[in-house]
C-alpha cells in the first residue's frame, strides 16, 4: 500500500507541476488563438504522457490519475482542445501497447472525456464545487468500475484500492480546482489593471498616451490616414448651466455617438481617444480624403440632430461639435499631425463653430 501511496503523490506532483507550467503560459500577453491551443494541449498532453511511464501500481496492476488534466481541459476549454490532446494522448498510449492499452484509452480517457463535454454544455461551462465533485466522482467511476468485470478478481481489487483512487481523485481535482481559481482571478484582475491604466476613466476610450502607442503600433496600410480634433462647442456654457455632474454625462454620451457613428463608416480602422477635457482625437484610415470628410460630417450632423438628456431627464438641444483634420502620413511625425488638426480645429471655432476645417 506504501507504494500505491507514493505512485500517487508522483501523479499528483506531475499535474501541479503541469498547473504550473499552465499558469506561467496563461500569464504572457498577447497569445494568440492558435497559441493558446497548441500550449494549452501540449502541456495537457505531456502531463498525461508522463504519467504512462509512473504508474501507480498495485499488485500485478497499474494505474494513473490521467483523465484528471483532460477532463479540466474538456470541461474548461471544450472539444476542440479535448479533441487534439485525446488524439496525442490516446496515440501513444496505444504506441506503448500492452494488455490494458485499449480498456485503458477507452475507460480512462475517452469515455471521461466525452461526460466532461455533455456536462459542459449543460453547465455553460461554469465549474464549481458541487458540479465538480460529480464530474469527478462519474469519471472515477467511468475509470475504474470495469476492474470489476475487466480484471482477474476484479472485485477484491476495486475494493482495496477502490476508496483510496476515490479520494486521491477528489483531493488532487479540488487541490486543483483552487489553483486553477485562483490563476483565473489574478489573470482577470491583470487584465482590469492593465485596462484601467490604458482608458479615460469617464468614457473608457483611450487616454492620449495609449492612443499614441496604438497608432505607433498601426498595420501598414495603402489607405490615408487622417488625424481628427473634435471639440464640444459652450461647453463651458453647459457645466454652468446643468452642472459638472450633467457636462460629463454630456461627454460620456458625445464620446458613445462617435464611436457607434464612426464604426457605421469605417469598421475597425480607427482609433478614438479623449485628448482632454470636451475634446476627442480620433485617428482614421480611408481611402480617400472624400471617405474622410463623409465619415466626420457625418459625426458632425449626428450630434447636431441628437437629443442629449441630463441626468433628470433634462432635454439639451442643439448641442454641435468643431472638427480639425490634418493628413497623417508617412513622413509625417504624429505629434505635428496633432497639433495641425487642433489649429484647424480652433480656424473652426473662430469661424463660428460646428463645422470642419482642415487642410
Amino acid at each position: 500500500m506504501n507504494m500505491v501511496v507514493q505512485s500517487s503523490l508522483s501523479n499528483i506532483a506531475i499535474i501541479f507541476l503541469m498547473h504550473l507550467c499552465i499558469d506561467i503560459f496563461l500569464k504572457r500577453s498577447n497569445l494568440s488563438e492558435n497559441q493558446l491551443w497548441l500550449g494549452m494541449v501540449s502541456f495537457i498532453s505531456a502531463a498525461v504522457i508522463i504519467m504512462f511511464y509512473l504508474p501507480i501500481k498495485f499488485g500485478g496492476f497499474q494505474f494513473d490519475l490521467r483523465l484528471i488534466p483532460l477532463v479540466f481541459l474538456a470541461f474548461k476549454w471544450g472539444p476542440k482542445y479535448a479533441a487534439l490532446a485525446l488524439f496525442v494522448t490516446c496515440s501513444w498510449r496505444f504506441g506503448m501497447g500492452g494488455e490494458g492499452a485499449v480498456p485503458g484509452i477507452i475507460f480512462g480517457m475517452i469515455l471521461p472525456v466525452l461526460f466532461a463535454l455533455v456536462i459542459r454544455r449543460v453547465k455553460n461551462s461554469t465549474l464549481n464545487p458541487f458540479t465538480l465533485f460529480i464530474l469527478i466522482s462519474v469519471s472515477w467511476l467511468i475509470s475504474d468500475f470495469p476492474i470489476i468485470f475487466l480484471v482477474p478478481e476484479g472485485g477484491s481489487v476495486f475494493k482495496e484500492i477502490g476508496v483510496m483512487r476515490f479520494f486521491s481523485f477528489q483531493l488532487t481535482a479540488f487541490v486543483l480546482y483552487f489553483f486553477i481559481i485562483s490563476t483565473e482571478k489574478e489573470i482577470s484582475l491583470k487584465e482590469q489593471l492593465q485596462y484601467y491604466a490604458e482608458r479615460d476613466p469617464l468614457t473608457n476610450l483611450f487616454n492620449i498616451r495609449t492612443f499614441e502607442r496604438k497608432i505607433k503600433s498601426f498595420p501598414e496600410s495603402t489607405k490615408e490616414m487622417f488625424i481628427i480634433m473634435i471639440d464640444i462647442d459652450h461647453f463651458k456654457a453647459i457645466n454652468d448651466k446643468y452642472g459638472h455632474l450633467n457636462g460629463d454625462l454630456i461627454i460620456k454620451s458625445v464620446a458613445d455617438l462617435i464611436v457607434g457613428q464612426t464604426s457605421r463608416f469605417v469598421k475597425e480602422n480607427f482609433i478614438l481617444g479623449r485628448y482632454g477635457g470636451e475634446e476627442f482625437i480620433l485617428f482614421m484610415e480611408a481611402h480617400s480624403r472624400k471617405e474622410m470628410l463623409n465619415a466626420v460630417e457625418s459625426i458632425r450632423e449626428e450630434i447636431e440632430r441628437t437629443t442629449f438628456y441630463t441626468e433628470d431627464n433634462k432635454p439639451i438641444k442643439s448641442l454641435t461639435v468643431s472638427i480639425g483634420v490634418s493628413e497623417l502620413s508617412q513622413g509625417n511625425h504624429l505629434h505635428h499631425a496633432i497639433e495641425k488638426a487642433d489649429k484647424w480645429l480652433y480656424h473652426s471655432k473662430r469661424n463660428g463653430r460646428n463645422q470642419i476645417s482642415g487642410a
